[in-house]
């Protein structure tokens, strides 16, 4: 192994023309000092750090192609439209029940496609990780100031013009930063009329929830007004990891290409005993209509980093011989490294769609849309919450047991899950999401909320069905499997029907129509049983996954530790939404950025 490592170190160091390609003929058999596979919102974040060394060469190997001048891409405005199955743009990984977990297949990934909207957890969540590591490990900083500093770093955040703050724009300007390259604003087009306003105000009246001005201060159980990854100088084009770290060093720098349209098959190894050694991997061209039979090869002199997603990473691992033993040997693939819970803790969000008839107001502008209440298991439960708290406590054993199994222990999972209970109850973190929307296809004046369930206790499992690469994972969310998600969900709906029947709102709606007669009402806002039955009906997933290779310690089923690395590995290295040991009530962007951020000065680091 020293032997193969120090070969490595003393291969020459290849100039390459900064640039992104489809092409792998100059590629192919080509040593670099870092690898990343995927060019999505980590990957190219990664990257575009390293490569501040213009000694350190970096190879990204996207599966995606570069769309930056897709309207479908730049466009905020167009959100929605390269989304679903079919869709060239989105991997679209089909689910159980029908549902689908959108993901973006492009340079960028999910930061090129998804709704840009910028938002931080609580701050008890992230200290939450911390308490999940080694002791011995603390001081690496997993916790609400080390990520602030590296969401921060990752940020360039314009505060809201004299406009915007008159349509109800706020921000705390000592908890963004404003010299990074993601940018994010309030848009040109943001909504003047009545109708965001009065939805703050509504679910205010109604929750008792306070208005704060900024949600990404660490205390988001609030309604507020959020900016969005948007560039205002620039006619508000999204600001996706492609746009911020790449666009700007493209065909300036001299150490990093970028391979698009080829995906990742599997990791080499440069040995078969524990530690392994990364020596670089294999790849196969991707496209809409070909699955590329040829393998390709590129060497990592340093480190292969992981950054494919929370689906796709823990399918690599499985596909290079890392994982569960019992689901690999029937696959004929050798196992490295009995990771058993490569792919398991899976914790994905759901999300129902609710509206009311809209009267005839103006809008008053173009979106995105800002408005987003974030209520807690009291403003939920209200006087039934000490009645909910006590039947967390008791229950959290038969929770964890019922999904133990597939590599995780019920007193592993126990201790998750107090972890998870801790920030509910004694630290108020938001249970619920309700996303209010103005304008849909068809309607320019909407009354709609996306209403979802933020901090699931289910957990679900992604693997691999065969060696096939190209063969999407099997995946299993196991949606509301414990039955407190559902009552979440439930809880979050009933909320949602008060808010649209109190004044301000209702007055710009003639009531209620989705679900409307589908769920009667009445004097408890309906029954549970018939808010169940049409959950169950028409919930989505909400394309949010996380926890297939957990940051944790390895006795409670980690699979990467504090700095990143793959447990009995030497050199790979694991950054995106999958090191997540446990949700967050956020959209994932920004805490996404500053987990890629801090996994660079890892790796800077331990050159």
């Amino acid at each position: 192994m020293f032997a193969f490592t120090l070969l490595l170190l003393l291969l020459p160091l290849r100039c390459v023309t900064a640039r992104v390609t489809s092409s792998p003929s100059d590629i192919d058999g080509e040593t670099y000092d870092y690898i990343v596979v995927g060019g999505g919102l980590a990957g190219l974040t990664v990257a575009g750090r390293l490569t501040e060394n213009p000694s350190t060469s970096v190879l990204v190997v996207e599966a995606g192609a570069d769309d930056r001048e897709n309207p479908e891409v730049y466009d905020v405005y167009e959100f929605a439209v390269a989304l679903g199955a079919g869709m060239p743009l989105d991997w679209a990984y089909p689910a159980e029940e029908g549902r689908t977990i959108e993901a973006g297949r492009t340079l960028g990934g999910s930061s090129s496609i998804n709704g840009a909207t910028w938002t931080r957890g609580s701050k008890a969540q992230y200290d939450a990780w911390a308490d999940l590591l080694e002791l011995s490990e603390a001081s690496v900083g997993w916790n609400w100031d080390g990520m602030l500093h590296y969401m921060k770093k990752a940020e360039n955040f314009k505060p809201p013009t004299a406009d915007q703050i008159a349509k109800g724009a706020e921000s705390i300007p000592a908890v963004h930063g404003s010299s990074g390259p993601v940018h994010s604003a309030f848009s040109h087009g943001m909504y003047g009329g009545p109708q965001q306003p009065a939805f703050l105000a509504s679910a205010v009246n109604v929750s008792g929830i306070v208005h704060c001005p900024d949600l990404s201060a660490g205390e988001p159980n609030c309604v507020s007004m959020t900016p969005c990854s948007l560039n205002y100088d620039d006619n508000d084009r999204r600001s996706s990891s492609a746009q911020s770290y790449l666009t700007p060093v493209e065909g300036v720098r001299t150490n990093w290409v970028t391979l698009t349209q080829h995906l990742v098959t599997k990791i080499l190894w440069a040995n078969t005993t524990l530690p392994l050694v990364a020596s670089g991997v294999e790849f196969a061209e991707y496209t809409n209509t070909t699955n590329g039979t040829t393998r390709y090869k590129a060497f990592a002199r340093k480190e292969v980093i992981v950054a494919a997603g929370a689906i796709r990473t823990p399918a690599l691992l499985q596909l290079s011989g890392v994982g569960d033993i019992d689901i690999l040997s029937p696959l004929n693939i050798t196992t490295l490294i009995d990771l058993k819970t490569v792919g398991k803790n899976l914790q994905e969000q759901t999300s129902t769609l609710t509206a009311a008839n809209p009267t005839n107001f103006s809008a008053d502008g173009t979106g995105p849309n800002n408005v987003i209440a974030f209520p807690s298991l009291f403003q939920l439960f209200g006087n039934a919450s000490d009645e909910k708290i006590a039947e967390i406590n008791a229950s959290i054993p038969s929770w964890a047991a019922s999904q133990a199994g597939h590599g995780y222990s019920a007193a592993a999972l126990e201790t998750i899950f107090r972890a998870q209970a801790d920030v509910i109850i004694n630290d108020k973190a938001p249970l619920i999401e309700m996303f209010y929307i103005t304008s849909v296809a068809g309607s320019p004046t909407a009354v709609i909320s996306n209403v979802w369930q933020l901090l699931p206790f289910s957990r679900g499992i992604v693997q691999i069905a065969s060696t096939d690469p190209f063969e999407y994972p099997a995946i299993q969310v196991n949606y509301f499997n414990v039955s407190f998600d559902l009552d979440v969900q439930t809880a979050g709906l009933k909320l949602m029907r008060k808010i649209y029947k109190a004044p301000p709102l209702s007055e710009l709606s003639t009531g209620e129509i989705l679900p409307g007669p589908l769920v009667p009402d009445d004097a408890e806002g309906g029954s549970d049983a018939d808010w169940e039955v049409w959950i169950r009906d028409v919930f989505t997933s909400v394309a949010h996954p996380v926890g297939t290779a957990a940051m944790m310690r390895r006795e409670l089923g980690g699979v990467v530790d504090a700095h990143l690395k793959v447990y009995d590995t030497v050199n790979v290295r694991v950054v995106d939404a999958s090191i997540f040991p446990t949700q967050l009530s956020a959209h994932l962007s920004s805490s996404v950025y500053g987990v890629a951020e801090k996994a660079a000065d890892l790796i800077k680091a331990a050159q």
